[in-house]
């Protein structure tokens, strides 16, 4: 008689999956799921894990002096890589750090006739209100952290005749002389007073930030817009 289980881990997971449903075993407890997926998230780095990334041009110079052949054509690979990446980092146009003001005469050159491969994003703004204060303190982060976006700002009436000032601050993300995307007031970034990494995020999301974000920042109970339930 054949034993069971010999087919590989699959199988075994699939008759464990038959007597779970059965109620012949018990199903997993939440903390052997969690040792699992621990497991598996440890694995995952192991084999992914490059000892190599990121390092700086100097260092990999240092150690192909005392490689041997074998590592001599890994490291330079890699010193060739990096120094390709500083050159594409190099020939990007530079802005800021700062948010740069412009009037509707400069609306034309500066934002809809921007290079292609430029994001320009623009706050509308309305003078007297806090919340545009708040929006351009958290662009002026913003605009030292992504040196490689153009951040702009503009009166609101002078971009749009007649705009209301319920809808300042509003942001707007041009590429191609098009709008790609447009924030109208603080709440549209899910918060009631969004930080810089609340803006990051959704700029991130439509490409127009080179952010290293993996995931929404956690909004905690005095930034979350309550009012949204």
């Amino acid at each position: 008689m054949a034993s069971l289980g010999t087919g590989g881990p699959k199988e075994s997971t699939e008759w464990d999956d038959i007597l779970k449903s059965k109620g012949i075993i018990p199903e997993k407890t939440q903390e052997e799921l969690a040792e699992e997926a621990l497991k598996e998230l440890v694995e995952d780095t192991v084999e992914n894990y490059d000892p190599h990334e990121g390092k700086k041009i100097e260092t990999l110079e240092e150690e192909l002096e005392e490689a041997d052949s074998d590592e001599e054509k890994i490291l330079q690979q890699y010193r060739d890589k990096r120094i390709a990446q500083m050159r594409e980092e190099a020939m990007k146009p530079k802005f800021g750090p700062g948010v740069t003001y412009v009037s509707a005469s400069d609306w034309k050159s500066e934002v809809t006739e921007a290079r292609g491969s430029i994001y320009v994003v623009v706050h509308l703004f309305a003078p007297s209100l806090e919340g545009c204060k708040v929006m351009d303190a958290r662009l002026l982060e913003l605009s030292a952290k992504f040196r490689s976006t153009k951040f702009l700002r503009c009166k609101s009436n002078d971009a749009i005749k007649n705009y209301p000032d319920s809808k300042c601050p509003t942001l707007l993300v041009y590429k191609e002389g098009k709008v790609l995307k447009q924030f109208v007031g603080l709440g549209a970034f899910g918060v009631k007073t969004p930080v810089a990494d609340d803006i990051e995020w959704a700029l991130h999301k439509i490409g127009a930030v080179e952010s290293e974000m993996v995931e929404p920042p956690k909004a905690d109970a005095k930034r979350f817009n309550l009012s949204r339930f």
